[in-house]
């Protein structure tokens, strides 16, 4: 059966919530940080070589509109995107409303406006040039039954990466029908089912397919990951108090990638609303199902977690922007912060340096 009206109006209105607590409130820096690391100005001369194709992002709901957002913004880093039950770059064009709106109704949602913004941003430079998106790959998954996130909206956000890349780059899957969150092969609540941490036991290996689309050919996957090597690890050197983001995430780091991640790839990950650790703890970093294909291919997957607060109480990530006006360029306080960790990855860091005290994960 599809998902209860009940929990659909619960899921909007956590949205609703997040995004109204910005529109009323004034936005005030705690400022206790140090200055965020910030990304290089340019494209680092080692993304002129392989190190971009080993980039890539996924998300979920929120978590796919942000990385729609950063791969847009650095895609001369970050050559692989997947979106899940998310939609296309500048939806909400900055407002409250418009999120709230025909990002998640798709009524009255045109391409055109979304295809001169892409084109016009990139011209100006707040992202990054169309020539190095049309050398990215794109996956868009969409269940036909999400009564939360209309169909609509990765319908457009297809049609936009098809207007810059290859066909064959890029891949649509509209045929599952699940309830709006992240379909698993067999984690989470049933695959119709919208509630408990927001994965789906779909039968369907959401991060298998997105890696294979990304990667190309694949080791099997493990059958199970090794709890040692998922860590907690402190971001907070590259975000600002400003940004929502925790100072603490979480590392799945192979054996194989432990001393010498140049060989190895780069995934991030990002987790809808009422998703991240403060809502469900570990529980989307350890079943979402990356750690397990992460181990057999040399990938290591970053799970940067959202800060709920005042002005973002479900923990959601900024795609209409409750960070600052810019939060969906390359200027961006949750954009560049990613960048800057992509570029820390390049310069050969594993992000363990920072580690937190007891910081091992042991959940599998």
């Amino acid at each position: 059966m599809r998902v209860t009206s009940m929990r659909v109006t619960s899921m909007r209105a956590a949205i609703r919530a997040a995004a109204v607590a910005v529109a009323v409130l004034p936005v005030v820096g705690c400022g206790d940080r140090d200055e965020p690391v910030e990304p290089a100005s340019g494209t680092p001369a080692a993304f002129d070589g392989r190190d971009r194709h080993r980039i890539s992002v996924s998300g979920v709901s929120s978590g796919a509109y942000m990385a729609v957002q950063t791969q847009l913004a650095f895609a001369d880093r970050i050559a692989g995107v997947a979106a899940i039950a998310g939609g296309p770059y500048h939806c909400a064009e900055g407002s409250v409303q418009t999120a709230l709106g025909r990002c998640l109704t798709g009524e009255g949602l045109k391409v055109e406006p979304i295809l001169a913004s892409v084109r016009e941003r990139a011209a100006a430079g707040s992202i990054a040039g169309t020539d190095k998106l049309a050398e990215s790959r794109a996956w868009v998954f969409h269940s036909p039954v999400d009564d939360v996130v209309s169909p609509r909206t990765s319908e457009l956000l297809v049609v936009l990466y098809r207007s810059f890349l290859p066909a064959g780059s890029v891949a649509f899957v509209d045929d599952v029908e699940a309830a709006h969150g992240f379909p698993t092969l067999d984690k989470g609540v049933a695959c119709k089912e919208m509630g408990g941490d927001y994965l789906n036991a779909c039968d369907f290996d959401s991060a298998g397919r997105l890696f294979a689309h990304l990667y190309g050919a694949l080791n099997p996957r493990a059958g199970t990951a090794v709890a040692g090597n998922l860590q907690k690890a402190d971001f907070s050197r590259f975000f600002d108090t400003d940004a929502d983001i925790a100072g603490e995430g979480f590392v799945y780091a192979p054996a194989s990638c432990r001393d010498d991640p140049s060989d190895c790839r780069l995934h991030i990950v990002f987790h809808g609303c009422r998703q991240g650790a403060e809502f469900v703890e570990d529980r989307f970093a350890t079943q979402a199902g990356y750690n397990e294909w992460a181990e057999t291919n040399d990938i290591v997957v970053v799970y940067p977690q959202v800060e709920k607060s005042l002005f973002n109480p479900q923990g959601c990530w900024d795609w209409w922007g409750y960070t600052d006006s810019d939060y969906d360029t390359r200027s961006g306080a949750q954009v560049a912060g990613i960048a800057a960790m992509i570029d820390e990855f390049a310069a050969g860091a594993l992000f363990f340096d920072a580690q937190v005290e007891a910081g091992v994960v042991d959940d599998y």
